[in-house]
């Protein structure tokens, strides 16, 4: 779920490799403009759920802001984990649980975040080791949900 490649913008100057993938051809005709100078992206469209990604061809996975937009949470960490190498880590970055679930309707979130319990059950189903589940500091200029960030790294080749 790259979307528009903000992410990817700020992430592509300081690694060799980034593969950036989306469901949505509007969101990737977005991010590839915005890369449009940037070299060492790769630009997929597919599903989270069905990663088009080689099975252990990244180092790191970043799952940012787009968990709670898919069906299956579980298949995609598991996907996440397939891509990695032995060891690679994955970051999962999104909305702690919340009551707003107005999100639904207008922006199509399928979940209301996702507590440290059921992300590490899921995370360790997917072949990862510890999970650590950090809530992320309050912008208190932010209107949305509070955040949190989990990391872990894949436990086998």
């Amino acid at each position: 779920g790259c979307g528009t490649g903000q992410l990817t913008e700020v992430l592509a100057p300081f690694v060799a490799r980034v593969v950036a993938v989306d469901s949505s051809r509007g969101m990737l005709a977005v991010a590839r403009k915005r890369l449009a100078g940037q070299g060492n992206v790769e630009f997929h469209q597919g599903d989270l759920e069905s990663l088009p990604v080689e099975s252990g061809s990244l180092d790191v996975a970043i799952l940012f802001l787009v968990l709670h937009y898919v069906a299956d949470p579980a298949r995609v960490l598991a996907q996440a984990a397939r891509a990695l190498d032995g060891g690679g880590r994955l970051l999962v970055v999104d909305m702690l649980p919340h009551e707003r679930s107005e999100y639904r309707e207008r922006m199509g979130h399928v979940w209301q975040g996702f507590g440290e319990e059921q992300l590490a059950e899921w995370m360790n189903q997917a072949d990862f080791g510890p999970v650590r589940y950090r809530p992320l500091p309050i912008d208190p200029q932010a209107a949305g949900p509070a955040l949190f960030a989990a990391s872990a790294a894949r436990t086998s080749a």
